[in-house]
């Protein structure tokens, strides 16, 4: 059975590890999905800002990365709700893992974050998403 929706591949283009003070009520995590659709490559791209202030090791990690995928449909409803809840979803475990796995190896605790429900974010996501071509062609 084909899919209308492919996972292709998972960047990390800008990734910021430093070591700092970080005052004891400064902990912090933050983490802002925007969904991006090129409709002449098919193509959609969640990308993630993520922030992490963590006291206790006196760390600050910032990344941005990608998830992307290629569709196959003309179904609108099924992009948007793609590109709203489900795309976010799968991207997030890869955050999680590269994470981990860069905090393990780092020589500080390992961090571990939470898991998500990205149903706090889908309206954001379904209505402020960017079409790229839209804006290429003003």
């Amino acid at each position: 059975m084909k899919s209308d929706l492919k996972f292709v591949n998972f960047v990390v283009p800008k990734f910021l590890f430093e070591k700092v003070e970080v005052d004891k009520n400064a902990d912090s995590f933050s983490i802002n999905p925007q969904a991006v659709i090129i409709r002449s490559t098919k193509q959609i791209h969640i990308n993630f800002d993520v922030d992490i202030l963590d006291a206790e090791n006196n760390f600050n990690l910032k990344m941005m990365c990608i998830g992307v995928f290629d569709y196959e449909t003309e179904d609108e409803e099924l992009i948007l709700n793609f590109m709203s809840l489900n795309g976010p979803a799968i991207v997030f475990p890869y955050i999680r893992s590269f994470v981990s796995s860069y905090t393990a190896l780092s020589g500080f605790d390992t961090i571990t974050l939470p898991t998500l429900n990205f149903l706090s974010h889908r309206e954001k996501l379904r209505n402020s998403f960017i079409d790229l071509d839209s804006l290429q062609n003003e």
